[in-house]
């Protein structure tokens, strides 16, 4: 397998991924990962390395000092591309699991909050204006929320493209399997309580989900027709594309700017993007509704 083939192997699927990532932080993933993919260094190894990067960023960020600032910058994209590497590591040795996957979500948690304590306590000590406080929170809150709905509907774009089931479902069945497992060989006594954990917040996203009565998959070549164009602009509200605002905001000193930019223009378009995601999905449970019609019409 060639370089550009195994990079390939590496990312989930082009069109979903960040166009930073795609551009630069993958690729500064990828040599990291080819220098260690050989040696006994697993997933979740690289994902801690990525924790302690994270925690470093947070630890810069509390002075509230400009030269503070562009190092936690530095670090914090240090993290980022740790973060890619780990996935990129699990696919090209297919030893991704849900208990990684969890793994991953949490230390990306710890780091956000990390982080934003990091920022509330170093501007708000800079500025001497405890409301400042406000802001980060507003920040922060809304950066995790663009994240969290983006990883959603990017997971359920790879799903119907490749033609199985909802990615939630996915999961489920896959954190089930690998707890009966461990919960058979009577191990991992540390990893079953996560997974149960990971398997409770998997139940609550299903049950919040929206199904309309007789909702059938649709054909993957369909699903990507209708959708392909509305996922590229999802990824600007990714986490990644969220992580270097602030990176850049911060090498250049006002991570506050960030706080503002991402609570008031970047909420405005997680507006516009839900409501232009249901138009896209009116259109293709329309026609949905017009192939079936059509194939009863020619069985008739």
């Amino acid at each position: 397998m060639s370089l550009l083939e195994e990079y390939k192997v590496s990312l989930k699927m082009p069109e979903v991924e960040e166009i930073l990532d795609l551009i630069f932080y993958r690729p500064i993933a990828f040599v990291f990962v080819k220098l260690i993919y050989r040696l006994p260094v697993t997933p979740n190894q690289v994902t801690f390395l990525s924790l302690l990067a994270g925690l470093t960023s947070a630890w810069y960020m509390l002075p509230g000092t400009r030269a503070g600032f562009l190092f936690a910058g530095i670090w914090y994209g240090v993290a980022n591309i740790l973060d890619c590497g780990d996935g990129m590591l699990a696919r090209l040795q297919k030893s991704g699991t849900p208990f990684g996957r969890l793994v991953d979500g949490v230390v990306d948690w710890a780091i956000s909050v990390a982080i934003f304590v990091g920022l509330g306590v170093g501007l708000s000590s800079a500025s001497g204006n405890p409301s400042i406080w406000w802001l980060v929170a507003a920040g922060g809150f809304t950066s995790a929320l663009h994240a969290v709905i983006f990883d959603y509907y990017q997971q359920e774009y790879i799903s119907n493209v490749r033609g199985t089931r909802n990615f939630l479902s996915q999961e489920v069945v896959k954190a089930r399997t690998e707890l009966d497992r461990l919960a058979a060989a009577e191990a991992g006594w540390w990893s079953r309580i996560w997974l149960k954990v990971y398997l409770g917040y998997l139940g609550l996203q299903e049950s919040s989900q929206f199904k309309a009565e007789g909702e059938r998959q649709a054909p993957p070549e369909l699903f990507r027709q209708h959708n392909y164009r509305v996922m590229q602009w999802w990824t600007l509200l990714g986490a990644t594309t969220n992580r270097s605002g602030l990176i850049i905001a911060s090498i250049l000193g006002r991570p506050d700017i960030f706080c503002w930019i991402v609570a008031i223009p970047g909420n405005l378009f997680l507006v516009f993007m839900l409501f232009w995601q249901r138009r896209v999905q009116q259109r293709l449970e329309l026609d949905l509704r017009l192939q079936t019609v059509d194939g009863g019409s020619s069985k008739g």
